[in-house]
């Protein structure tokens, strides 16, 4: 149950972070397009494996063939394992700072930008929620 939940925790925050110069800083800019780059990729790159490697190696090698090709068409899990591990963990105080920074300014907007109740303190993936709503809302002199 848990390593299932930290997959679509990561797939959940791959869709909801923000391509915004202003998170430019933060791995998640560089593993987010990444992720989405591989997911599609990967999987073709592993039927073309298995295709030149059987074409090659022929069908006694078809265990280290296929062993190869799911290898390639499983990495995009280990990129969702990462994003859904990093979603649920709390922020530095640096980026905790920021993220009540906009809160405040989101609130005297109008906006409801409350964290779930069972959190103590915000993660990442409130951060990205909090950024995407104050890009749709705030001028950009405000973020």
């Amino acid at each position: 149950m848990g390593l299932l939940r930290t997959f679509k925790d990561g797939a959940q925050y791959l869709k909801l972070w923000p391509n915004h110069a202003v998170l430019g800083g933060l791995p998640e800019a560089q593993v987010v397009p990444l992720t989405r780059l591989i997911t599609w990729a990967l999987p073709i790159a592993a039927v073309v494996n298995f295709a030149v490697q059987w074409t090659w190696l022929g069908s006694e090698h078809m265990a280290s063939i296929i062993t190869t090709s799911l290898f390639i068409a499983l990495l995009p899990l280990q990129a969702y394992y990462w994003l859904g591990k990093r979603a649920m963990s709390e922020l530095p105080l640096s980026l905790r700072a920021w993220y009540f920074e906009l809160q405040g300014k989101l609130l005297q907007s109008g906006m409801d930008v409350r964290l779930p109740s069972h959190r103590k303190g915000p993660c990442y993936i409130d951060l990205a929620v909090m950024v995407r709503k104050a890009l749709s809302v705030l001028p950009p002199e405000d973020y």
